[in-house]
């Protein structure tokens, strides 16, 4: 389309704006405006926040908490189990924190707040029990409000418990504070007990099946005993394990294998002793021999040393050896003598040794022949005896253990105690008035963001300039206020001091300075709805042009809802001109304006899409201004037509109508966004029907009534010849 625009007429092309485009989400900046813009909302909810904090804090009723210290004492006294047996897995189990949340659950439990109920007769109390109902809804009322006051929490790191309590007088607070400590230590006497007595109740019954047993299994045992004869000695338990006992016939092959060994040992030594008596002496032949031998010793030591320096034929030489003869020949004499007898004795030594081992090997055959003959009938006599020793070891072990239950049962000691009783507080746990307001507060300022935001998606309009500026990135050209008196609009335009003139005199000024070359030539005026001003703006803006003396030519390029009628009889206008090739010149009409003149729409039939999108248009436009000094195009809306991005790409500039406070800014980013993409060069907004606390000039703005279009009265060159501005807009 730009192609085809300077192709047919080579106008000059303005710098196009950049595109503003809407951002997804919220940045920074946009939620900081949002906030400024809704400041008496977020404000308003605040305070009214507070206010009701306060007013709440002063409506309640004040309640009183009192607490309770409680200490959990992990060292309980198992009674199934030995302290000294205990595992480490056990005494870790015990010292954990698990044992507190167990306190804790108790605590808060329902049979727990029944009895403090019941021992406080909390039940005929109307603020816990109520003022009718049987006994039982009472009570269970008055144990449902005592559990709702109750807050039991564990002190960190530590086996202590807080038990607290809410209530409307500080002493009954007190009361039932401490009623839950003194009641929950007795639960847990009474729950220790009961356990006691079961488990004393349970060993008892055992003890009883278990006496019965053993003493059945002893009389058996007897029985078979005495009638197949065998009998046992006590079992021996060495080192934790325990040798079966011995029968009188295994004692007895035991003995005589004993002495069997000691008569064997004694044959043989008896033996070794005869067979060497030849050359052993018996201890009396020893003790006759001995002094002669060590005798010879010495006198032979004294030859010895003496043949060193002498002879042996020298005198003292063989003096001894006569003397060492004479000592030879007496320990002759003297073995010779005692030999014989000694022989004698050791030969009647080896035969009695012989017999006594004879007889001790007879006695063990017949002894060994004994017990295997008893091994059969051992069997049974075994089965009895395990089975008695069974039922007397666990006889044993329940007895003890019934004992040891007895003495746990009679200590009355709990594994929770009272550290610190619970007082009657001073002052009123609630309403806390500065909490209350300061909570109020923040909810208010909560509830007024929220407000702010769902105000800014549910109204998040344009309102005034400064929107054009921050939403749209926009420059403004104009704003129109609204005129409360009720004048047309030809009568506002003529009246040049009002209000209306006086803005589209700063309109005009606007587009004199948005572009290098001073006002645009060709200039589309279109909007986001029907019904913002924008056939007004147009006609206002060719207007206050003409009265410069500029050469003004206003198009209706509206095909679908003309704006603007004609006087012409065979109804022809731009749209005829669309389609066919004739001049511009013998369709455009005077106005009663002067330097004003005004080409139709006419009467067509046919898609206004398909006309606009023809290469005829730009050179209409290219030919318009040629004839004349300036172009103003009355456009149709942007948002659901191609018809105004069309026209936008053949005009030099685009000027927008919007709406205070009717054009939603996602709607007018929309149309701004088309534009853009169809190549339309946007000089900035003219903000329409804005009241005086929007418009941000110096001069105050009244309202001012458009009517549909905001167009009101005719304009007409001559009788024959009318522009007709009282028709509706599209």
């Amino acid at each position: 389309m730009n192609s085809q625009t300077m192709s047919a007429g080579n106008a000059p092309q303005s710098t196009p704006l950049e595109t503003p485009v809407q951002a997804h989400g919220f940045e920074l900046g946009d939620v900081l405006r949002i906030l400024s813009e809704q400041r008496k909302i977020i404000f308003g909810a605040g305070v009214l926040g507070l206010i009701l904090g306060i007013v709440a804090s002063l409506l309640m009723t004040p309640m009183y908490r009192s607490t309770a210290l409680l200490e959990i004492n992990n060292q309980t006294n198992d009674m199934l189990v030995d302290a000294g047996r205990k595992s480490p897995q056990t005494q870790q189990r015990l010292a954990s924190q698990e044992l507190v949340a167990t306190q804790i659950g108790l605590l808060r439990s329902e049979k727990l707040a029944r009895r403090v109920v019941e021992d406080l007769n909390l039940a005929s109390l109307p603020d816990y029990g109520g003022d009718s109902g049987t006994r039982e809804a009472r009570t269970k009322r008055a144990t449902g409000v005592l559990m709702r006051g109750t807050t039991v929490e564990p002190v960190k790191n530590s086996l202590l418990i807080q038990v607290s309590q809410t209530a409307k007088d500080p002493a009954m607070a007190a009361t039932i504070a401490n009623g839950l400590a003194n009641g929950f230590i007795a639960s847990s006497l009474e729950r220790r007990f009961d356990s006691s007595s079961y488990a004393r109740k349970f060993l008892s019954d055992q003890l009883e099946r278990t006496k019965a047993s053993l003493e059945d299994s002893e009389r058996k045992l007897n029985a078979y005993s005495m009638n197949s004869g065998v009998f046992r000695t006590q079992s021996i338990t060495v080192e934790g394990k325990t040798s079966e006992g011995a029968t009188l016939a295994q004692s007895d092959l035991g003995l005589l294998n004993e002495a069997l060994n000691v008569a064997r040992v004694r044959r043989i030594t008896a033996e070794n002793a005869y067979k060497s008596a030849s050359v052993d002496f018996s201890g009396d032949q020893a003790a006759a021999v001995g002094p002669l031998v060590a005798q010879r010793s010495e006198l032979q030591a004294q030859y010895d040393e003496k043949s060193k320096v002498f002879k042996a034929d020298y005198p003292a030489m063989r003096e001894l050896q006569a003397r060492i003869a004479r000592v030879d020949a007496n320990i002759n004499a003297e073995r010779g003598r005692t030999s014989g007898n000694r022989r004698a004795e050791l030969q009647g030594e080896y035969q009695a040794a012989v017999r006594a081992e004879a007889q001790l090997a007879s006695r063990v055959a017949s002894a060994k022949g004994e017990v295997q003959g008893e091994r059969g009938r051992s069997i049974e006599y075994n089965i009895l005896q395990r089975e008695a020793d069974t039922n007397r070891a666990l006889y044993d072990a329940l007895l003890q253990r019934y004992k040891e239950i007895g003495v746990a049962g009679g200590v009355g000691q709990s594994n929770v105690s009272v550290v610190d009783p619970a007082g009657a507080p001073s002052g009123p746990y609630s309403p806390r008035m500065a909490y209350n307001a300061l909570a109020g507060l923040l909810l208010g300022f909560g509830v007024g963001v929220a407000l702010a935001f769902a105000v800014h998606l549910l109204f998040d309009a344009i309102i005034d300039p400064a929107d054009v500026r921050n939403k749209l990135h926009l420059p403004v050209l104009g704003v129109i206020p609204m005129d409360t008196e009720d004048r047309t609009l030809m009568e506002a335009l003529a009246d040049r001091k009002s209000d209306i003139s006086e803005a589209y005199y700063s309109v005009r000024t606007a587009l004199k300075f948005s572009t290098s070359k001073g006002a645009p030539r060709t200039l589309l005026v279109t909007s986001t709805r029907p019904g913002e001003g924008k056939s007004t703006s147009a006609f206002a803006i060719a207007s206050s042009m003409a009265r410069l003396g500029t050469k003004v030519l206003l198009i209706d390029a509206d095909l679908r809802k003309p704006t603007f009628v004609s006087s012409r009889s065979d109804g022809y206008g731009l749209a005829h001109l669309l389609g066919t090739e004739e001049p511009l010149a013998a369709y455009v009409e005077s106005t009663q304006a002067e330097n004003l003149s005004l080409l139709p729409v006419g009467r067509f039939v046919g898609s206004a899409a398909e006309l606009l999108s023809s290469n005829r248009l730009p050179a209409i436009i290219a030919e318009a201004r040629d004839a004349f000094e300036m172009v103003v195009i009355d456009g149709p809306p942007v948002l659901g037509l191609t018809d105004a991005p069309l026209l936008g790409s053949t005009a030099e500039a685009t000027a927008i109508v919007i709406e205070s406070r009717a054009s939603r800014t996602g709607n007018v980013a929309e149309m701004v966004r088309r534009l853009a993409e169809a190549g339309a060069r946007i000089s900035g907004v003219i903000l329409t029907k804005v009241t005086q606390g929007n418009a941000a000039y110096g001069y105050s703005y009244y309202s001012y009534s458009y009517g549909t279009d905001g167009v009101g009265g005719k304009v007409s060159s001559d009788p024959a010849r009318a522009l007709d501005l009282n028709k509706a807009e599209s």
